[in-house]
């Protein structure tokens, strides 16, 4: 069973999701009124819930909130959604800020490949890795069917730079927590350890690593 969990919305730079500051901040209260209260299987206490977003990097890198704003987050996703087409170089610094954002804790859906709907974008995978590794961002394994992102191959490109990675359902619903299994599955067909995965770790270690480089503020 699951020791903790962890709601990422969207942020509001995805229009489709209609979030808001209001909105974020109520949902917010909300999981703090539910943390703790739900049994996990080993009866050891209730299942804590962590508080995050899926934050939207924009074309020049930024994200959906200031500083002060994503403070409030136990973590912080952050994915690109658009702009799939900028060159190789714009793309590629795009996502090393987004990693030397301090409140950004993982890279989601690294490559944006949706399988056989839409091609990885066209950015150097190793600079990302190494910008990953020399700021503590960890890499998501997007365990969605039609994602698996990133691919096994790459997971070993990664790990070679000393990255490491959280495993994620990306579910949308609650039949969606199943896709799990294949996640597990590419996670290890890259060669991952429990080690590797931020996501297996104690919740004590966990939220350490999620501090970042913001041990002073939080």
């Amino acid at each position: 069973g699951w020791a903790y969990y962890a709601i990422t919305d969207h942020g509001p730079d995805m229009a489709m999701q209609r979030m808001t500051d209001e909105r974020m901040l109520a949902q917010r209260e909300r999981v703090r009124e539910l943390d703790g209260t739900y049994p996990t299987r080993g009866g050891r206490g209730g299942l804590r819930l962590l508080h995050g977003v899926e934050l939207n990097i924009g074309p020049d890198g930024e994200v959906d909130w200031p500083g002060e704003f994503l403070a409030g987050f136990d973590l912080c996703v952050a994915s690109v959604h658009s702009h799939f087409n900028q060159g190789r170089e714009a793309l590629t610094r795009r996502i090393v800020r987004a990693c030397e954002n301090p409140y950004v804790n993982i890279i989601g859906h690294p490559t944006t490949r949706i399988i056989g709907k839409r091609p990885g974008i066209d950015a150097d995978l190793d600079a990302i890795f190494a910008a990953c590794a020399r700021t503590g961002t960890a890499l998501e394994v997007n365990a969605h069917p039609d994602r698996l992102d990133l691919r096994d191959e790459d997971i070993l490109r990664a790990g070679r730079h000393g990255v490491k990675f959280a495993v994620d359902s990306d579910a949308h619903a609650v039949p969606h927590l199943a896709n799990m299994r294949y996640g597990i599955g590419t996670a290890q067909r890259g060669r991952l350890t429990q080690e590797d995965v931020i996501n297996t770790w104690p919740e004590r270690r966990l939220r350490s690593f999620l501090r970042k480089g913001r041990q002073t503020e939080r």
